[in-house]
């Protein structure tokens, strides 16, 4: 995969979330100086960014559906942190086609797996996923990446487990996780066709 198509659905994806945050901030009456700077402190204690990527992580199987059998082991969702130079962008998807985007920023795409095909390629990208899954590393904290790295969480019902790899390398072909990524591009691509 060539290096600017994550640059692209990023852009394209902070554009849409942008644009949606300008159009109801114009349509918000004007304040004082001193209010907003009191408005912008209160927007970023409630920001929801990181509570919501907690509850992405901790989601369990029988929270989705899925019965699994005690002798198997089964991944039933990927979350998928991208550092994006000064944010992180969180891509959660589950073996159900569910997906969402959110935005360190505090926007996002919430629901997309609504759309059915965002559904086939969230499900293939969890399958395949699962398939790799054996070379991640159990890890206490779920930190987010940072340095133009990637890491990718995978929910099981064996416990979870973490890759983290640097996003040129996967890019330009020469990680191992290269196929992940691009699959994970995939997911992206859909969701951001489907919320323009």
């Amino acid at each position: 995969m060539k290096k600017p198509m994550l640059t692209y659905i990023l852009i394209g994806i902070v554009s849409i979330v942008g644009i949606g945050i300008l159009i109801s901030c114009n349509n918000k009456p004007k304040k004082e100086t001193t209010e907003k700077t009191e408005q912008t402190e209160m927007t970023v204690e409630q920001n929801p960014y990181m509570d919501m990527r907690k509850m992405a992580l901790t989601v369990t199987a029988e929270q989705l559906g899925f019965q699994i059998p005690g002798d198997s082991i089964k991944v039933y969702g990927i979350v998928s942190d991208l550092d994006m130079g000064g944010g992180t962008a969180t891509v959660v998807t589950y073996l159900t086609g569910d997906a969402s985007i959110y935005l360190s920023s505090g926007g996002g795409f919430i629901g997309a797996g609504q759309h059915e095909s965002v559904q086939k390629v969230t499900k293939e990208f969890v399958e395949n996923g699962h398939l790799i899954s054996f070379k991640g590393k159990q890890f206490e904290n779920p930190d987010l990446p940072t340095n133009g790295n990637a890491n990718f969480y995978f929910l099981s019902n064996m416990g979870q487990t973490r890759i983290t790899e640097n996003i040129s390398k996967m890019e330009s072909g020469e990680s191992e996780f290269s196929k992940l990524f691009a699959d994970l591009n995939n997911v992206m691509t859909e969701i951001r066709l489907k919320s323009e």
